[in-house]
Parts: C-alpha cells; sequence; structure tokens
C-alpha cells in the first residue's frame, strides 16, 4: 500500500458496512471527558456482580436495597460485596445512604443516562448496518 492511499478493502475483500458514512455529529459528542467517563461507566461495571447488584437495586420494589438484603443474594464474604457496592458508588452509579448500622444503596440515574446515549444514538444495535450475521458487509 503506498504513503497517502487509504485501504478501501476488509482482509476478505469485503468493504466493511458498504462504505456508508460514520455519524458524526453522534461519534463527536464521546470525546475527551464523555469519552472518559463512558469508560469508567463501564470499567465499573465490568464484573458479573456488580451487574446483578445495579440489576437487584433497579428491581427493588421502592427503589432502593440495604446492605443485609443484598448479602443474602450472594454467597461471599460481605467485605467482598461492600468492595463491589464501593466501586459502584464511587462511580457514581449507586448513591449510599447510612441507616443505623446499614447502608441502603438507590441508582443514580444520570451516569446510566450516559451510557445510554452511548448505546443508543441511532437506535437498537440490531438495525445498524452490518450487526445481521447474514449481512455480506458485516466485518469479521
Amino acid at each position: 500500500m503506498a504513503v497517502g492511499e487509504v485501504r478501501t478493502e476488509h482482509r476478505n475483500g469485503v468493504v466493511p458496512l458498504a462504505g456508508l458514512p460514520l455519524p458524526s455529529s453522534k461519534a463527536q459528542s464521546f470525546r475527551g471527558d464523555d469519552a472518559a467517563a463512558a469508560a469508567a461507566l463501564f470499567k465499573a461495571l465490568g464484573d458479573p456482580v456488580r451487574v446483578q447488584l445495579l440489576s437487584l437495586v433497579r428491581q427493588a420494589p421502592t427503589g432502593e436495597a440495604c446492605f443485609c438484603d443484598l448479602a443474602d443474594e450472594f454467597d461471599m464474604p460481605q467485605s467482598s460485596l461492600s468492595h463491589h457496592l464501593k466501586i459502584l458508588v464511587k462511580a457514581g452509579i449507586l448513591s449510599r445512604e447510612r441507616r443505623g448500622t446499614w447502608s441502603w444503596y438507590r441508582i443514580v440515574h444520570e451516569p446510566l443516562e450516559l451510557m445510554d446515549q452511548l448505546l443508543r444514538p441511532g437506535g437498537p444495535l440490531r438495525d445498524q448496518p452490518g450487526a445481521d450475521d447474514e449481512d455480506p458487509t458485516r466485518c469479521d
């Protein structure tokens, strides 16, 4: 390939996304600080236990969950569970309120809205070009 030449074919000879332009206005909204913030949120949710914790707090009838109830759902030491919750609180995904001897956790919606913006700019991912395994323009 010559210097300055743009590669137009994928390794299997298929042009990725059939040459469709990327939506630059949406892509530009996740640069710099926004991209770093989104990456930190995804990192905080990068453990199955933390995803389960978020799901349990989300499903709580009152919108909040007590540590005592969350601990009953996991077969792990309370110190490990507390560590996972601390990561979610530090990332801003959950808030913690102390009531007596127990901590209560609630979802903080703003960070999750940032993740939602990143994941849903053009609708569900299955509707995006190249998202179908049968689509010959998909990169493998």
